[in-house]
C-alpha cells in the first residue's frame, strides 16, 4: 500500500480547528472519520493509518505483549506523522497551529509521544486509553491542553498507566484533564460525550 493511501481527509469549515485522528490497532480510516465528525461536526478531519503491520494488525509502532517497543521506530513514525499532517494542512489551508490530535490505544500512545516530543503540532489532544512510550527529550508546551481517559476494568491499559502519561503532560506544562470510567478497553458513551464536551469548550 502506498503511503498516500494511508491518508484520508474530510472537509470542514476552514476557520475551524482541524482534527488529526489516529486509530487503535486494526482500526480503519472510515471508522476514525465517522468518530471525528461526531466529536467535531464543523472541523476538517485528517486520518492517517499506521505504517506497521497490515489489516487487523496495522499499528503506528510495533506493539506486542511479549517484547519491548523500538524507540527508533517510534521516533521515526512520529516524525513521519508530523510531516504528513503539516503537508495536508498546508495543501488545504487548514490551521496546523490549532490542530487537535485524537488517538485511541496504539494511536493515543503515538499521539502522546508526538505531542511530548513536539513532532505533532497543534493546541490540544484527546487521548483515549493511551499506553506510555518512553520520551527521551520532552519539549515544554505551556498552554497546550490534553484530555485523557481510562477504564477501571481495562485489561490492556490500566488507570495507573494513563496516570503516568498524564504526569508526562503535566511536566511539559500542559493543562490536563482525566476521565476515568467503569468500563473496559472499549469506549463508553459517557466517555465519548465527556470528550466531546471538553473539546467544544477547550479547542473548537
Amino acid at each position: 500500500m502506498a503511503e498516500t493511501d494511508l491518508i484520508e481527509t474530510m472537509p470542514g469549515a476552514n476557520t475551524a480547528a482541524p482534527l488529526l485522528l489516529l486509530q487503535g490497532t486494526g482500526g480503519t480510516n472510515q471508522e476514525m472519520l465517522t468518530f471525528g465528525r461526531r466529536l467535531a461536526p464543523q472541523s476538517p478531519l485528517i486520518t492517517i493509518a499506521g505504517r506497521q503491520g497490515i489489516g487487523a494488525q496495522r499499528q503506528y509502532y510495533s506493539q506486542t505483549a511479549a517484547g519491548p517497543v523500538n524507540p527508533a521506530q517510534i521516533d521515526e513514525e512520529a516524525n513521519w506523522l508530523g510531516e504528513q499532517v503539516l503537508q495536508v494542512c498546508q495543501e488545504h489551508r487548514w490551521d496546523a497551529e490549532r490542530l487537535v490530535v485524537v488517538g485511541y490505544s496504539n494511536g493515543a500512545a503515538m499521539a502522546a509521544y508526538g505531542v511530548l516530543t513536539g513532532q505533532i503540532p497543534g493546541q490540544a489532544a484527546l487521548l483515549f486509553h493511551p499506553l506510555q512510550l518512553p520520551v527521551a527529550l520532552p519539549v515544554q508546551r505551556p498552554g497546550y491542553r490534553a484530555w485523557l481517559s481510562a477504564g477501571e476494568h481495562d485489561p490492556l491499559v490500566t488507570v495507573a498507566t494513563v496516570k503516568k502519561v498524564l504526569k508526562s503532560f503535566d511536566e511539559i506544562q500542559a493543562e490536563t484533564t482525566m476521565e476515568i470510567t467503569g468500563g473496559t478497553h472499549q469506549l463508553t458513551p459517557h466517555e465519548v460525550l465527556a470528550a466531546q464536551t471538553w473539546l467544544t469548550v477547550n479547542a473548537l
